[in-house]
Protein backbone atom coordinates (compact mmCIF):
# COMPACT_ATOMS: atom_id res chain seq x y z
CA UNK A 1 0.00 0.00 0.00
CA UNK A 2 3.03 2.23 0.65
CA UNK A 3 4.32 1.90 -2.74
CA UNK A 4 0.12 2.55 -4.07
CA UNK A 5 -0.39 5.75 -2.29
CA UNK A 6 3.17 7.24 -3.74
CA UNK A 7 2.72 9.99 -5.93
CA UNK A 8 6.04 8.19 -7.78
CA UNK A 9 4.50 5.34 -8.36
CA UNK A 10 1.10 7.44 -10.34
CA UNK A 11 3.87 9.50 -11.72
CA UNK A 12 5.68 6.11 -13.47
CA UNK A 13 2.40 5.40 -14.99
CA UNK A 14 2.78 8.29 -17.30
CA UNK A 15 -0.74 9.54 -16.99
CA UNK A 16 -2.15 13.16 -17.69
CA UNK A 17 -5.84 12.08 -16.05
CA UNK A 18 -7.87 9.95 -14.24
CA UNK A 19 -11.43 9.70 -13.27
CA UNK A 20 -11.61 7.88 -9.46
CA UNK A 21 -14.64 6.11 -8.61
CA UNK A 22 -14.40 6.86 -5.08
CA UNK A 23 -17.41 8.97 -3.42
CA UNK A 24 -15.47 11.63 -1.27
CA UNK A 25 -14.92 8.51 1.18
CA UNK A 26 -12.05 9.50 3.40
CA UNK A 27 -10.06 5.86 3.89
CA UNK A 28 -9.18 6.92 0.24
CA UNK A 29 -7.25 10.30 1.10
CA UNK A 30 -4.04 9.05 0.85
CA UNK A 31 -4.30 8.08 -2.76
CA UNK A 32 -5.88 10.80 -3.31
CA UNK A 33 -3.26 13.00 -2.66
CA UNK A 34 -0.26 11.72 -3.79
CA UNK A 35 -2.33 11.45 -7.49
CA UNK A 36 -2.60 15.11 -7.33
CA UNK A 37 1.07 15.29 -5.78
CA UNK A 38 2.04 13.44 -9.10
CA UNK A 39 0.60 16.05 -11.22
CA UNK A 40 -2.38 13.52 -12.59
CA UNK A 41 -5.76 15.85 -12.60
CA UNK A 42 -7.87 13.99 -10.28
CA UNK A 43 -11.92 13.83 -10.99
CA UNK A 44 -14.38 12.26 -8.49
CA UNK A 45 -17.49 11.01 -9.15
CA UNK A 46 -20.26 9.27 -7.03
CA UNK A 47 -23.63 8.09 -7.60
CA UNK A 48 -25.39 8.82 -4.71
CA UNK A 49 -28.50 10.73 -3.89
CA UNK A 50 -26.18 13.53 -1.29
CA UNK A 51 -27.91 13.32 1.63
CA UNK A 52 -24.93 12.38 3.73
CA UNK A 53 -24.89 15.17 6.43
CA UNK A 54 -27.07 17.54 7.94
CA UNK A 55 -25.00 20.17 6.38
CA UNK A 56 -25.94 18.83 3.25
CA UNK A 57 -29.44 19.00 3.76
CA UNK A 58 -30.61 19.12 7.31
CA UNK A 59 -34.83 18.45 6.79
CA UNK A 60 -33.85 15.48 4.45
CA UNK A 61 -31.15 13.70 6.88
CA UNK A 62 -33.81 14.07 9.62
CA UNK A 63 -35.79 11.68 7.34
CA UNK A 64 -33.39 9.25 6.57
CA UNK A 65 -34.45 6.82 8.88
CA UNK A 66 -38.30 7.17 7.83
CA UNK A 67 -37.42 6.80 4.55
CA UNK A 68 -34.47 4.37 4.37
CA UNK A 69 -36.56 2.17 7.27
CA UNK A 70 -40.05 2.47 5.16
CA UNK A 71 -41.07 -0.77 6.58
CA UNK A 72 -40.08 -0.66 10.20
CA UNK A 73 -42.54 0.55 12.86
CA UNK A 74 -43.69 4.47 13.47
CA UNK A 75 -41.74 3.83 16.98
CA UNK A 76 -38.95 2.00 15.87
CA UNK A 77 -38.77 4.88 13.15
CA UNK A 78 -38.68 7.55 15.95
CA UNK A 79 -36.49 5.65 18.21
CA UNK A 80 -33.34 5.68 15.84
CA UNK A 81 -33.78 9.04 14.78
CA UNK A 82 -33.86 10.44 18.53
CA UNK A 83 -30.74 7.74 19.13
CA UNK A 84 -29.28 9.44 15.97
CA UNK A 85 -29.85 12.90 16.14
CA UNK A 86 -26.75 13.80 18.72
CA UNK A 87 -24.55 11.97 16.36
CA UNK A 88 -25.52 13.39 13.61
CA UNK A 89 -25.83 17.13 14.13
CA UNK A 90 -23.07 17.43 16.96
CA UNK A 91 -20.34 15.09 16.45
CA UNK A 92 -20.57 13.99 12.72
CA UNK A 93 -20.02 18.09 11.16
CA UNK A 94 -16.87 18.31 13.53
CA UNK A 95 -15.41 14.98 12.58
CA UNK A 96 -16.30 13.02 9.23
CA UNK A 97 -17.96 15.55 7.63
CA UNK A 98 -14.32 17.70 7.96
CA UNK A 99 -12.63 14.32 6.83
CA UNK A 100 -15.24 13.94 3.81
CA UNK A 101 -15.27 17.77 2.82
CA UNK A 102 -11.42 17.40 2.44
CA UNK A 103 -11.31 14.67 0.71
CA UNK A 104 -14.06 15.71 -1.69
CA UNK A 105 -11.52 18.80 -2.88
CA UNK A 106 -8.44 16.96 -3.13
CA UNK A 107 -7.95 17.19 -6.76
CA UNK A 108 -9.99 19.03 -9.94
CA UNK A 109 -13.27 18.24 -8.98
CA UNK A 110 -15.72 16.26 -7.01
CA UNK A 111 -19.07 15.12 -9.53
CA UNK A 112 -22.38 14.32 -8.41
CA UNK A 113 -24.97 12.27 -10.76
CA UNK A 114 -27.74 15.11 -10.20
CA UNK A 115 -28.36 18.31 -9.98
CA UNK A 116 -29.52 17.97 -6.39
CA UNK A 117 -27.27 15.81 -5.51
CA UNK A 118 -24.65 18.48 -6.58
CA UNK A 119 -26.55 20.90 -4.52
CA UNK A 120 -26.50 19.65 -1.26
CA UNK A 121 -22.58 18.26 -1.70
CA UNK A 122 -21.92 22.20 -2.89
CA UNK A 123 -23.75 23.09 0.45
CA UNK A 124 -21.84 20.75 2.41
CA UNK A 125 -18.56 21.99 1.20
CA UNK A 126 -19.57 25.83 1.44
CA UNK A 127 -20.11 25.01 4.41
CA UNK A 128 -16.76 23.63 5.94
CA UNK A 129 -14.07 24.48 3.43
CA UNK A 130 -16.00 27.94 1.69
CA UNK A 131 -17.26 29.26 -1.53
CA UNK A 132 -14.59 28.85 -3.17
CA UNK A 133 -13.88 25.15 -2.59
CA UNK A 134 -17.50 24.93 -3.33
CA UNK A 135 -16.56 25.55 -6.96
CA UNK A 136 -14.88 22.20 -7.09
CA UNK A 137 -18.48 19.99 -7.32
CA UNK A 138 -20.13 19.67 -10.71
CA UNK A 139 -22.56 18.06 -12.36
CA UNK A 140 -21.54 14.56 -14.05
CA UNK A 141 -24.61 12.00 -14.84
CA UNK A 142 -23.35 8.69 -14.90
CA UNK A 143 -23.30 7.05 -18.41
CA UNK A 144 -26.08 5.24 -20.14
CA UNK A 145 -24.91 3.03 -23.08
CA UNK A 146 -25.89 4.15 -26.56
CA UNK A 147 -27.63 0.75 -26.86
CA UNK A 148 -30.57 2.67 -25.27
CA UNK A 149 -32.30 4.72 -27.69
CA UNK A 150 -35.21 5.52 -29.86
CA UNK A 151 -35.32 5.60 -33.61
CA UNK A 152 -37.57 7.06 -36.09
CA UNK A 153 -38.68 3.18 -36.59
CA UNK A 154 -39.05 1.81 -33.18
CA UNK A 155 -43.22 1.75 -32.15
CA UNK A 156 -44.35 2.30 -28.52
CA UNK A 157 -46.51 -0.28 -27.30
CA UNK A 158 -49.03 -0.15 -24.26
CA UNK A 159 -46.72 -1.29 -21.76
CA UNK A 160 -45.44 -0.92 -18.60
CA UNK A 161 -42.13 -1.81 -17.32
CA UNK A 162 -40.50 -2.02 -13.60
CA UNK A 163 -36.94 -3.19 -13.08
CA UNK A 164 -34.80 -3.67 -10.32
CA UNK A 165 -33.34 -6.28 -7.50
CA UNK A 166 -36.32 -7.38 -6.21
CA UNK A 167 -35.45 -8.81 -3.29
CA UNK A 168 -33.55 -5.43 -1.79
CA UNK A 169 -35.64 -3.78 0.44
CA UNK A 170 -35.45 -0.52 -1.32
CA UNK A 171 -37.15 -1.43 -4.17
CA UNK A 172 -40.86 -2.56 -2.50
CA UNK A 173 -42.10 -4.93 -4.54
CA UNK A 174 -44.97 -5.12 -2.43
CA UNK A 175 -45.79 -1.60 -3.56
CA UNK A 176 -45.17 -2.40 -7.08
CA UNK A 177 -47.53 -5.15 -7.10
CA UNK A 178 -50.64 -3.46 -5.30
CA UNK A 179 -49.89 -0.71 -7.85
CA UNK A 180 -50.14 -2.95 -10.58
CA UNK A 181 -52.84 -4.45 -9.40
CA UNK A 182 -54.85 -1.12 -8.81
CA UNK A 183 -53.91 -0.13 -12.88
CA UNK A 184 -54.57 -3.47 -14.46
CA UNK A 185 -58.14 -3.00 -13.38
CA UNK A 186 -58.52 -0.02 -14.96
CA UNK A 187 -56.44 -0.40 -18.20
CA UNK A 188 -57.80 -3.59 -20.14
CA UNK A 189 -55.36 -3.67 -22.82
CA UNK A 190 -52.36 -2.39 -20.57
CA UNK A 191 -49.39 -5.15 -20.62
CA UNK A 192 -46.72 -5.23 -17.30
CA UNK A 193 -43.24 -6.64 -17.66
CA UNK A 194 -41.37 -6.84 -14.60
CA UNK A 195 -37.32 -7.35 -14.90
CA UNK A 196 -34.31 -8.25 -12.65
CA UNK A 197 -34.50 -10.86 -10.09
CA UNK A 198 -37.36 -11.87 -8.52
CA UNK A 199 -37.99 -13.46 -4.92
CA UNK A 200 -39.74 -16.08 -4.64
CA UNK A 201 -42.60 -14.32 -1.88
CA UNK A 202 -42.76 -12.28 -5.60
CA UNK A 203 -43.13 -15.09 -7.81
CA UNK A 204 -45.90 -16.50 -5.56
CA UNK A 205 -48.05 -13.26 -5.67
CA UNK A 206 -48.24 -13.56 -9.58
CA UNK A 207 -48.99 -17.37 -9.18
CA UNK A 208 -51.97 -16.26 -7.43
CA UNK A 209 -53.16 -13.41 -9.59
CA UNK A 210 -56.59 -13.73 -11.60
CA UNK A 211 -55.88 -15.72 -15.04
CA UNK A 212 -56.31 -12.90 -17.09
CA UNK A 213 -54.16 -10.28 -14.90
CA UNK A 214 -51.33 -13.47 -14.83
CA UNK A 215 -51.43 -13.20 -18.75
CA UNK A 216 -50.94 -9.43 -18.59
CA UNK A 217 -48.62 -9.37 -15.93
CA UNK A 218 -45.01 -11.20 -17.04
CA UNK A 219 -42.55 -11.71 -14.74
CA UNK A 220 -39.20 -11.59 -17.30
CA UNK A 221 -36.58 -12.45 -14.78
CA UNK A 222 -33.01 -12.02 -15.33
CA UNK A 223 -32.27 -10.94 -19.60
CA UNK A 224 -29.05 -9.69 -21.78
CA UNK A 225 -29.10 -5.87 -22.14
CA UNK A 226 -30.02 -5.64 -25.38
CA UNK A 227 -33.43 -7.22 -24.87
CA UNK A 228 -34.34 -4.76 -21.85
CA UNK A 229 -33.37 -2.29 -24.20
CA UNK A 230 -35.49 -3.54 -26.87
CA UNK A 231 -38.32 -3.98 -24.13
CA UNK A 232 -37.79 -0.42 -23.17
CA UNK A 233 -37.91 1.24 -26.81
CA UNK A 234 -41.09 -0.79 -26.98
CA UNK A 235 -42.49 0.73 -23.43
CA UNK A 236 -44.43 3.84 -22.80
CA UNK A 237 -43.69 3.83 -19.34
CA UNK A 238 -41.11 2.95 -16.39
CA UNK A 239 -42.40 2.65 -12.86
CA UNK A 240 -40.31 3.25 -10.18
CA UNK A 241 -41.52 1.48 -6.49
CA UNK A 242 -37.91 2.64 -5.28
CA UNK A 243 -37.71 3.78 -1.20
CA UNK A 244 -34.44 5.55 -2.38
CA UNK A 245 -32.15 5.23 -5.10
CA UNK A 246 -29.02 7.38 -5.96
CA UNK A 247 -28.24 7.87 -10.00
CA UNK A 248 -30.80 5.08 -10.90
CA UNK A 249 -29.45 4.08 -14.44
CA UNK A 250 -32.78 2.32 -15.00
CA UNK A 251 -34.69 5.31 -15.21
CA UNK A 252 -31.94 6.77 -17.04
CA UNK A 253 -32.22 4.01 -19.69
CA UNK A 254 -35.76 4.29 -19.82
CA UNK A 255 -35.81 8.23 -20.99
CA UNK A 256 -32.92 7.77 -23.56
CA UNK A 257 -35.50 4.53 -25.02
CA UNK A 258 -38.07 7.51 -24.82
CA UNK A 259 -40.06 5.82 -22.29
CA UNK A 260 -41.59 8.17 -19.74
CA UNK A 261 -41.16 7.69 -16.12
CA UNK A 262 -43.98 7.40 -12.37
CA UNK A 263 -42.49 6.83 -9.27
CA UNK A 264 -42.66 8.84 -5.53
CA UNK A 265 -41.45 12.06 -4.17
CA UNK A 266 -39.26 12.12 -2.11
CA UNK A 267 -35.80 13.73 -0.96
CA UNK A 268 -34.03 10.18 -1.64
CA UNK A 269 -35.48 10.24 -5.32
CA UNK A 270 -33.79 12.88 -6.94
CA UNK A 271 -32.33 11.01 -9.81
CA UNK A 272 -36.57 9.52 -10.68
CA UNK A 273 -37.48 13.30 -10.20
CA UNK A 274 -35.08 14.59 -12.94
CA UNK A 275 -35.66 12.24 -15.01
CA UNK A 276 -39.25 12.87 -15.11
CA UNK A 277 -38.49 17.09 -15.42
CA UNK A 278 -38.42 17.38 -19.06
CA UNK A 279 -42.52 16.37 -19.89
CA UNK A 280 -40.86 12.20 -19.40
CA UNK A 281 -42.81 11.32 -16.29
CA UNK A 282 -44.28 12.78 -13.07
CA UNK A 283 -44.21 11.70 -9.72
CA UNK A 284 -46.98 10.39 -6.75
CA UNK A 285 -47.06 12.45 -3.89
CA UNK A 286 -47.38 9.47 -1.10
CA UNK A 287 -45.74 5.76 -1.87
CA UNK A 288 -49.02 4.63 -1.73
CA UNK A 289 -50.83 2.44 -3.88
CA UNK A 290 -53.95 4.04 -4.60
CA UNK A 291 -51.48 7.13 -5.56
CA UNK A 292 -49.05 5.38 -7.30
CA UNK A 293 -51.50 3.67 -9.43
CA UNK A 294 -53.33 7.21 -9.93
CA UNK A 295 -50.29 9.06 -10.98
CA UNK A 296 -49.75 5.74 -13.40
CA UNK A 297 -53.11 6.10 -15.10
CA UNK A 298 -52.84 9.63 -15.41
CA UNK A 299 -49.68 9.15 -17.66
CA UNK A 300 -50.87 6.65 -19.91
CA UNK A 301 -53.79 8.57 -20.45
CA UNK A 302 -51.43 11.11 -21.57
CA UNK A 303 -49.45 8.75 -23.97
CA UNK A 304 -53.06 7.38 -25.56
CA UNK A 305 -53.54 11.39 -25.98
CA UNK A 306 -50.27 11.44 -27.75
CA UNK A 307 -49.43 14.19 -24.98
CA UNK A 308 -46.13 12.48 -24.47
CA UNK A 309 -43.46 12.46 -27.42
CA UNK A 310 -41.09 9.45 -27.43
CA UNK A 311 -38.64 11.13 -30.04
CA UNK A 312 -38.54 13.90 -27.96
CA UNK A 313 -37.99 12.82 -24.92
CA UNK A 314 -35.26 10.19 -26.41
CA UNK A 315 -33.76 13.33 -27.98
CA UNK A 316 -33.58 15.32 -25.07
CA UNK A 317 -31.79 12.41 -22.33
CA UNK A 318 -29.53 10.88 -24.84
CA UNK A 319 -27.95 14.31 -24.79
CA UNK A 320 -27.53 14.10 -21.15
CA UNK A 321 -26.94 10.63 -20.66
CA UNK A 322 -25.38 8.52 -23.43
CA UNK A 323 -21.74 7.92 -22.65
CA UNK A 324 -19.88 9.83 -25.53
CA UNK A 325 -21.87 12.77 -24.20
CA UNK A 326 -20.60 11.99 -20.44
CA UNK A 327 -17.21 11.62 -21.49
CA UNK A 328 -16.58 14.34 -23.15
CA UNK A 329 -18.05 16.15 -20.27
CA UNK A 330 -15.85 14.89 -18.09
CA UNK A 331 -12.38 15.40 -20.01
CA UNK A 332 -14.11 19.33 -19.61
CA UNK A 333 -14.15 19.24 -16.10
CA UNK A 334 -10.82 17.37 -15.58
CA UNK A 335 -9.83 20.19 -18.00
CA UNK A 336 -11.01 22.98 -15.97
CA UNK A 337 -13.45 23.90 -18.46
Amino acid sequence: MAEMTSAGWWRSLGMEGIVMFSWGDPIYQQIASAIVAAGVRLVQVTDTHGVISPLADASAHLRVHWEHRWNESVWQKIARTVLALPTAYLIRPLTKDRARVRMMTTGVAFCGATPEAVERYRRLVRRLAGAEAAKRIHLLPIPVNPAFDFSENDIKQDQVIALGRWDMLQKRWQLLADTIAIAIARRHGTRFRIFGKTPPEMLAWHAGLPAEHRARIVIEGFVPNDEVALAFRHARVMLVSSAYEGCHIASAEAVCSGASVVGCRSPFLSAVAWHTSADSGQLANRAAPSELAATLLDELELWDRDVRNPHAISRTWCQVFHADKVARRAIEIGAGA
